[in-house]
């Protein structure tokens, strides 16, 4: 490998939002290792940098060209080529002088329909560098985003708009374009420090010329920097704070590590009589709404923050002036709000949300009030837990209440949050209060889960609502947009149930769901495009669960309307198949699907009684007598979920199988035969199909992968 080799590419962007810099900078480091391994040229490492501003991919010690490759290709059957002693046969030798090959050119691979030839052809690697600018222009493509954005004509999409491209290897540029940018060899210094346009002559100067123009490419040297400030202005409150810290907030930190490129931290002051105020509403003011981070003594919060500038020191005063000025006014809005909001409870708050649309199509926020009664009610007894159904039913009808207070409609992401306050306030049961804050959650990926039984059935009813609701108005999302969020509630509703391990039906929840917005001839349709969407997000589930896009497609072809089960089914499946004796196995299981495939496709009856007295051959019967052994002890297992353990029991079925498909004609001229002999084969593909659909498997053997 020759290691001085570097290529380096930078996507210049208008300000991206910081959630989504991070998961960009980890998927286009990921599909770059996935591109680089797939075209078969070696690289010691990739590197990635970024912000809001930029995106940059750096790949060290990159080969100068392709590995060489052997291509195999699919030939005749063994037997025509070569003889019982493995000599070449009078057809084999046309076959080679046809193809133009010797006899070391060629190799025997086993599948389920028997031994084949394939020919082995050396094609030689291109040069890496007339490579990387299709590698760069796929991975830009390859980016997806929360939200994207399209701004030229095209279909070209991208989380905003793309200003500028650099792209080089070694000293060379990298030419190529998209979105009607031209990849050059110029990129941009710090947007306020710095903000002009300069040539970079080679990768390795990149760093160097960048941080000389005020920007830390690096988020971990940005990270440091802020941590480091923080203890700084902490030491210096120490003296009159002993136990003085910064409140962790992990995500404000990520996101100011990700926001700017230059960071310098300030110290501000709030008026303490702020202090008073409900902890949801201090928060949303300095951290939600600011970015500011709180600072604690023994727990208690004080009247300070640490603030975050892009830029230096300069006029440093003056900023924290500004700031100090802007929060006291939002935080005297917010206490008048408060004070306000307490002369109405919830429950009289109820009435008036008829007044309140949810959405045009789908009616006011009293309609939805309502549903959610009615569902979480259906729900409470579907899971089993009528012991909490009169809460949770309590809980749904005052839940959007808080959508009519004054501090909800100023700070919109405290809705439930601040419905949990008034509802304490009100004198409501702490169980009821509890519910109502947690029944929007998770309001965004990876936020906390309910840990309530109440809270948890009111969430999935309330996601279950707002999924079928929009799918039943036609605010159906599309591509990349979807503004109603309802791929988010679909996941949601997903973890809640994988993390309670509540089995249920997704078919059934949606009809419950879909029950009660009245009758619709489009019904079965809607139902279809709600499952299709839980469907995406359980793949992206079981893909994030390390299972392998041939496992998935395997999983779900038997089904995935109970997540619970799928989830258990996959990652079994995917322990089994990581052992090498699992190959083997699966050629033995496809055999039998395979035949039952044709026979679905000659529309062949198979009834379920398998007649001894038919079983006329000895390896039949073997099969039988060994399916019939392990037959209860299989259906014990997949009724428990034991998935493994019912695979290994199958598995014993192995050399059998094999023997009864080599010896036996399952085809046979005589009916009574063939149906009996597919009788047994529907009775052990019937048990296999309780885990997956094992013919969607891609199985490596000898160095290739084929289908099996």
């Amino acid at each position: 490998m020759e290691s001085f080799n570097q290529a380096l590419l930078e996507i210049g962007v208008e300000e991206l939002p910081p959630h989504a810099v991070e998961r960009a900078l980890d998927e286009i480091k990921e599909k770059g290792k996935e591109i680089l391994t797939t075209l078969r040229i070696d690289y010691e490492k990739i590197i990635t940098w970024g912000s809001s501003r930029r995106l940059i991919l750096l790949i060290e010690g990159l080969a100068s060209q392709q590995k060489d490759r052997i291509e195999k290709i699919m030939g005749p059957p063994r037997k025509m080529v070569l003889d019982e002693k493995g000599k070449i046969t009078e057809a084999g030798k046309k076959f080679l002088k046809a193809k133009g090959i010797k006899k070391e050119e060629i190799g025997i691979e086993r599948t389920e329909k028997g031994e084949y030839i394939y020919i082995k052809r050396k094609k030689r690697g291109k040069e890496t560098k007339t490579l990387l600018p299709h590698i760069f222009y796929q991975l830009i493509h390859s980016l997806n985003f929360p939200k994207s954005m399209r701004w030229e004509e095209g279909n070209f999409y991208f989380g905003r708009p793309i200003r500028y491209i650099l792209a080089l290897f070694g000293e060379e540029l990298l030419p190529f374009k998209l979105a009607g940018v031209t990849s050059g060899k110029k990129t941009r210094g710090h947007r306020y420090l710095s903000p002009s346009t300069f040539a970079v002559e080679s990768v390795h100067k990149y760093p160097s010329l960048l941080k000389k123009k005020r920007v830390i490419i690096d988020p971990e040297e940005r990270r440091k920097i802020i941590l480091s400030q923080k203890e700084k202005i902490i030491s210096s409150l120490k003296r009159k704070w002993p136990r003085v810290k910064v409140l962790e907030d992990k995500e404000l930190l990520e996101e100011m590590v990700y926001l700017v490129e230059y960071p310098t931290l300030f110290l501000g002051k709030f008026n303490p009589r702020f202090l008073h105020l409900p902890s949801p509403i201090l928060r949303a003011c300095l951290r939600d709404y600011q970015k500011y981070f709180s600072m604690v003594n023994n727990n208690e919060i004080l009247p300070y923050f640490i603030g975050v500038r892009e830029g230096t020191e300069e006029y440093i005063e003056e900023v924290i002036k500004g700031n100090e000025r802007v929060l006291n006014a939002r935080l005297t809005d917010a206490k008048y709000f408060f004070e306000e909001d307490k002369k109405i409870s919830l429950k009289e708050r109820v009435p008036l949300l008829k007044g309140m649309m949810v959405q045009k199509r789908l009616g006011n926020y009293y309609d939805k009030t309502m549903r959610l009664v009615k569902l979480v009610e259906k729900l409470s007894c579907f899971f089993n837990k009528e012991e909490v159904k009169e809460r949770v039913k309590r809980a749904a009808y005052l839940c959007k209440a808080d959508l009519l207070t004054q501090v909800v409609k100023e700070f919109p992401s405290l809705e439930g949050i601040m419905g949990k306050e008034y509802a304490l306030i009100f004198g409501e049961d702490e169980r009821v209060a509890q519910a109502i804050f947690e029944h929007r959650m998770p309001r965004f990926h990876g936020d906390r889960l309910p840990e309530s039984i109440e809270g948890s059935i009111l969430a999935l009813a309330d996601k279950l609502d707002t999924l079928v609701g929009s799918f039943w108005a036609g605010l159906i999302p599309s591509g990349s947009e979807d503004p109603w969020g309802i791929r988010r509630e679909a996941h949601g509703i997903i973890e809640i149930l994988l993390q309670r391990e509540w089995r249920a039906s997704l078919s059934r929840l949606i009809e419950e769901a879909l029950n009660l917005y009245g009758k619709k001839e489009e019904k079965e349709e809607i139902i279809s495009g709600v499952r299709e969407l839980f469907k995406m997000r359980m793949r992206g589930i079981l893909k994030n669960k390390g299972i392998k896009a041939d496992e998935i497609k395997a999983l779900m072809k038997v089904s995935f309307d109970d997540p619970v089960d799928l989830i258990k089914r996959g990652e079994s499946l995917h322990k089994v198949l990581s052992q090498e004796k699992a190959k083997e196995e699966v050629i033995a299981i496809v055999r039998v699907l395979n035949i039952l495939k044709q026979a679905d496709e000659w529309q062949i009856k198979i009834p379920e009684e398998i007649k001894e007295n038919l079983l006329k051959d000895k390896e039949e019967r073997e099969l039988y007598h060994l399916l019939k052994e392990i037959k209860k002890e299989v259906e014990e297992s997949l009724g428990e979920q034991k998935y493994i353990e019912a695979y290994r029991k199958l598995s014993m079925l192995k050399e059998s199988i094999h023997s009864f498909f080599d010896k036996v004609l399952v085809m046979s001229e005589n009916k009574e035969l063939r149906i009996n002999r597919l009788s047994l084969m529907k009775k052990i593909g019937d048990l296999f199909l309780s885990i997956a659909d094992f013919t969607e498997l891609q199985i490596k053997k000898s160095g290739s992968q084929t289908k099996s």
